[in-house]
């Protein structure tokens, strides 16, 4: 067997976990986990079924388990071979070459305790995709020279809901710019920890706070095939493993709008009302939180909101959707209170006693209720239920579900399934199971929820994400580029992001106009396109001018819809991400690679967003020479494998419609 290192296109990684502790002798798992794929856990002692995106069965029917002092086994165009001192070495057969060498010489105590431990990754790293959603230092798609810390993701004082820390990492070797080799790793424990991918290019250091054992996936894409195919098999495989979205509900896939907030129903019906006056169509109106009348009610404040199913029989004569916001913490004098914390279905401190949240929305002494334990997720939909589905509003808006928090996680604070250190990330996966059974319970199909935060499968309970309560400025538009594809490059196929920014717009001011018109013109082409922000967000609070502009571009979103629900059933079933990366749709364009502000809206446009103020031209690369691009406005045509400054108005922007036959990613995506 041929493991030589070095090989040209070869993903190189040594991956060392290293805890207290002497561990001579290791028990190494390695089972088939879907095509080309592999799991790989070690462990001091008994290999355990722990909370994670990787339930207990894998997605193909092969399943190997050795822990003799030497093994292997291939899987497709994977192989991956151990020792008993728990070294993994991982081939890409195509290759004839190792991709990946773990090397987990030390490993934690397979206690009640746990332990803490450090990994390290050697290899070549030229570019690093995925790890969920994140906005905050972020200048490129890249995340070569980042570190993320997985708690800070829950902290609002620090993420302002923004930040998910998704394991999945999408590695990238261009030794040979023209034939990238790519791999897919993905870290199977959602406790609390931190990764540093260096600036070297060359390692990858991982501190993990609580574990008792390793658990991780590795994909990599089928034998002798261009490296398009590759970059698709490895989100399809990764996605096939975790779970993905299912089919975008048809009522779903136009214009959401959304603010903080209509403080009652009579302003949330004469907003609809205006809407339908004026035309303009709108699929999902929100009803924003405050709207009961102690958290942990789950219903209508009836001094506010007297006549709820009156008010949804209007909004739906109108042909829209509610969407209601719920969160997941119950204060004193609700309905819920005394149940969740006699019951303690919610979250425990040290002494197994409920814990209080420190939230300040609900405020001391809250609970938040704990949906890994089904029991609670019953007792909350029992709730939803009563208080929203039986009035016929199916659409949650999950809202401070990273759980929010202040100042940190509570020392000692627990889940029924584990402690927050050894599983806190999975918060919202869980959060989404309960609404998603829920539905499915009463019959419901055809279900779409929007979470401010994630976790490897919850997009599989239909569960879209956004972008967190960013600001109304300019260079947080421009990151928004990035964030998104990024996003999607994690398996959350369905992202949006606050049209206009979340707290800072001022919609009859001069300087928004611009703003407002140019995210505007980006929401458009994301998966799901929604405005939400404090302020009010009806396009006739904006100047004349623009209100045209921004009218145009909601319409021009149905005239796109068809498409936009075909390229999410894509997404749904074959895992290719809705909005990607010109690299990944042209990895043989070496010039593609190097643009990142521009992408993909599924295969049929490429869309290079404005995000600057005062810009009235855009310098646009149009990947691959032999295919011809058509400006969607304009209808000028331009020739692939060049790049243009095409005129950039405010009342349009550069969107080109891919001419002719998509490439060849036709047959391993059927």
């Amino acid at each position: 067997r041929d493991t030589k290192m070095g090989a040209p296109l070869s993903l190189v990684l040594l991956l060392a976990f290293v805890v207290f502790g002497d561990v001579q002798g290791v028990n190494v798992k390695i089972q088939p986990w879907g095509a080309n794929s592999v799991r790989v856990r070690v462990s001091n002692g008994a290999f355990q079924q722990l909370p994670g995106a990787l339930g207990p069965t894998a997605p193909s029917t092969a399943d190997t388990e050795v822990v003799e002092t030497i093994q292997s086994t291939t899987n497709g165009n994977i192989r991956a071979s151990s020792n008993n001192k728990g070294t993994v070495t991982i081939e890409q057969l195509d290759l004839g070459a190792a991709v990946l060498v773990v090397d987990s010489t030390k490993v934690p105590p397979a206690t009640t305790a746990g332990g803490a431990g450090s990994i390290q990754l050697h290899g070549v790293f030229n570019s690093i995709y995925g790890f969920g959603e994140h906005q905050l230092d972020i200048t490129g798609l890249n995340l070569v020279g980042k570190t993320f810390d997985m708690e800070s993701c829950l902290e609002y004082g620090h993420s302002h809901g923004g930040e998910i820390c998704l394991p999945f990492m999408f590695g990238v070797n261009r030794t040979t710019p023209t034939k990238p080799n790519f791999v897919g790793f993905f870290w199977n424990m959602p406790g609390y920890g931190n990764v540093t991918f260096n600036k070297d290019e060359k390692t990858v250091t991982w501190n993990a706070h609580n574990g008792v054992q390793l658990d991780f996936f590795v994909t990599v894409g089928p034998a002798k095939v261009p490296s398009g195919q590759q970059a698709v098999a490895i989100i399809k495989q990764y996605t096939d493993a975790v779970g993905r979205v299912p089919h975008m509900p048809e009522y779903a896939g136009g214009y959401w709008h959304s603010k903080n907030r209509y403080k009652t129903e009579k302003g949330l019906l004469a907003a609809a009302a205006e809407f339908h006056q004026r035309k303009i169509p709108v699929d999902i109106i929100v009803i924003d939180y405050h709207h009961w009348v102690h958290f942990g009610d789950w219903s209508f404040d009836p001094q506010y909101w007297p006549t709820p199913q009156k008010m949804v029989d209007t909004i739906k004569s109108y042909g829209m959707e509610i969407m209601v916001s719920v969160w997941p913490f119950t204060s004193p004098h609700s309905n819920s209170y005394v149940t969740i914390r006699d019951q303690k279905l919610c979250a425990v401190n040290s002494t197994d006693q409920p814990q209080v949240w420190p939230d300040p929305n609900p405020k001391p002494p809250c609970f938040l209720y704990d949906p890994t334990q089904e029991a609670a997720r019953n007792y909350v939909w029992s709730w939803l239920k009563k208080g929203y589905y039986d009035y016929g509003i199916k659409i949650f808006w999950l809202d401070a579900s990273e759980p929010e928090q202040i100042h940190g996680t509570p020392k000692g604070s627990a889940y029924s399934l584990g402690s927050m250190q050894r599983m806190g990330m999975m918060f919202p996966y869980y959060h989404s199971q309960m609404v998603h059974d829920g539905l499915k319970s009463e019959g419901v199909n055809d279900i779409v929820m929007l979470a401010r935060s994630g976790w490897a499968g919850s997009p599989k309970w239909a569960s879209a994400v956004w972008s967190g309560d960013t600001q109304s400025k300019w260079d947080v538009l421009h990151t928004s580029i990035y964030t998104m594809q990024n996003a999607e490059l994690s398996g959350l196929f369905w992202w949006t992001t606050d049209i206009g920014g979340y707290a800072g717009g001022q919609p009859s001011k001069d300087w928004f106009q611009e703003l407002i018109i140019r995210w505007f013109q980006f929401g458009v082409t994301c998966p799901i396109f929604r405005q939400h922000g404090a302020r009010a967000t009806e396009p006739w609070k904006l100047q004349n001018a623009t209100y045209t502009i921004v009218v145009d571009i909601i319409k021009l979103r149905y005239t796109f819809k068809n498409y936009v629900l075909e390229q999410l059933a894509e997404a749904s079933e074959k895992g290719v991400p809705f909005n990607r990366p010109l690299w990944f749709e042209f990895p043989s364009d070496s010039t593609a690679v190097e643009i990142e502000d521009e992408y993909m809206m599924g295969s049929g446009y490429l869309v290079a967003p404005v995000y600057t103020k005062g810009q009235r031209t855009r310098k646009v690369y149009l990947p691959e020479k032999g295919t011809d691009w058509q400006h969607y406005f304009t209808k000028k045509v331009y020739a692939g494998g060049q790049s243009y400054v095409v005129p950039a108005p405010l009342d349009h922007f550069p969107l080109f419609e891919r001419m002719g036959n998509s490439p060849e990613k036709e047959a391993l995506a059927g």
